[in-house]
C-alpha cells in the first residue's frame, strides 16, 4: 500500500485512543469530538486500509487480531509524531515544559515535594501539575494516557503478575507499563505513646490477630502490609488517605501501619521482631511512550540520593 493512501495522523491518534480506552465514546470525549464523528473516522480508516480494526459491542471496542497488528505497527509513527510535537514546543517555549503527574498519596505527601523542589532549582521554567490518587488509580490513569508519568509504591512491579483474584483488573494492564524503582519506602507499626505496645512491642502473631486501622483497598501501603502479614484480622476500619489514617489512629488509639516518614507525635513507631514491611517507589509510564524532558528530569531528581 502506498503511504499516500494511509489515514491522516489525526485519525491514527483517534484509533490509538480507542484502543487505549476500549471505547469509541470515551476516545471521542478525550479528543473533544462527537461519538458519531469518531465512529465515521474509524470506519473510514478501516475502509481505506481494507482491515477491520475493532470488534464493536455495547461493552466497548476491542482490537481484532488484524487490527492489533496494524496498531502495533502504527505505534512508532505516533511516538515519532509526539516527539516532533514536543521538539517544536520546546523550541517555541511551549507546553513540553509542563508535566501532569499522578502519584500515590504517600508519594505526594512525603516524597514529591522534595523531588520537584530539586528539579525546579535546576530549571525554574518547568511546571508540574499533580494528581493525587491511590496506586491502582495512578496505574489506570497512566495506562489510559490521562497522565504522562506516575509514581506508585506497590510491592510488585506494575505490569507483573497480579495477586490471585483480587487484582484481576490489573491483569489488563500487563505489558502496557514500564517501571523504574526510584526510592524505598519503609512502613512501620505505629501506636499512640499511651498504647501498651509502645512499651512492650507485640509479636508478629499478635499484630496479625489484632484488628488494625488500614488504608482502603487499592492502596500500596495496605497491599504491602497484607503481603507481609497474610491471614491478618479484618481491619477495625478502612481510611481513604494517609493524613486521615494518622488522625484516626491519634483519635482512637487503634494501631496502624504508616510510612516511617509519616509518623509524628503523638504516634510513635514500634519495631516488631521478624516483621519487615516496605516497598519500592516506582516511576511508571506507558510502554512505547517517549518521555518528555520534564518527565525525565523529575525521574532523575527522584533517583538522586540527595533527595532521599
Amino acid at each position: 500500500m502506498s503511504v499516500h493512501r494511509l489515514p491522516d495522523l489525526s485519525v491514527w491518534a483517534l484509533i490509538d485512543e480507542v484502543d487505549r480506552r476500549g471505547s469509541l465514546g470515551a476516545a471521542a470525549r478525550a479528543l473533544g469530538m462527537t461519538q458519531q464523528a469518531a465512529s465515521a473516522k474509524v470506519r473510514g480508516a478501516e475502509s481505506l486500509l481494507g482491515v477491520d480494526l475493532f470488534v464493536r459491542s455495547p461493552r466497548g471496542a476491542v482490537a481484532t487480531p488484524e487490527g492489533r497488528t496494524v496498531l502495533e505497527a502504527a505505534a512508532g509513527l505516533l511516538e515519532s509524531a509526539r516527539s516532533l510535537a514536543e521538539a517544536v514546543d520546546s523550541v517555541r517555549g511551549g507546553t513540553s515544559r509542563r508535566l501532569t503527574v499522578a502519584a500515590s498519596n504517600t508519594v505526594v505527601e512525603h516524597y514529591l515535594p522534595t523531588w520537584t523542589g530539586a528539579m525546579l532549582r535546576r530549571d525554574p521554567g518547568m511546571r508540574i501539575d499533580v494528581v493525587a490518587a491511590n496506586s491502582r488509580e495512578v496505574m489506570r490513569d497512566v495506562v489510559a494516557g490521562d497522565v504522562e508519568l506516575g509514581f506508585v509504591e506497590t510491592p510488585e512491579s506494575p505490569g507483573g503478575d497480579p495477586d490471585a483474584g483480587r487484582l484481576r483488573e490489573e491483569a489488563r494492564w500487563q505489558g502496557k507499563l514500564l517501571a523504574r524503582s526510584v526510592a524505598w519506602d519503609s512502613i512501620v507499626l505505629a501506636v499512640t505513646s499511651a498504647h501498651p505496645w509502645a512499651e512492650e512491642p507485640p509479636t508478629v502473631d499478635q499484630v496479625r490477630a489484632t484488628p488494625l486501622l488500614l488504608r482502603e483497598y487499592g492502596s500500596g501501603t495496605r497491599r504491602a502490609v497484607e503481603q507481609a502479614l497474610p491471614g491478618m484480622a479484618a481491619p477495625a476500619a478502612e481510611v481513604g488517605s494517609l493524613s486521615a489514617l494518622w488522625r484516626t489512629a491519634r483519635a482512637t488509639g487503634i494501631p496502624t501501619f504508616l510510612p516511617s516518614r509519616a509518623i509524628v507525635e503523638p504516634l510513635v513507631p514500634v519495631r516488631v521482631e521478624g516483621l519487615d514491611v516496605g516497598r519500592p517507589i516506582r516511576a511508571i509510564w506507558r510502554r512505547g511512550r517517549h518521555l518528555s524532558a520534564v518527565a525525565s528530569s523529575l525521574i532523575a531528581a527522584a533517583e538522586d540520593p540527595a533527595s532521599a
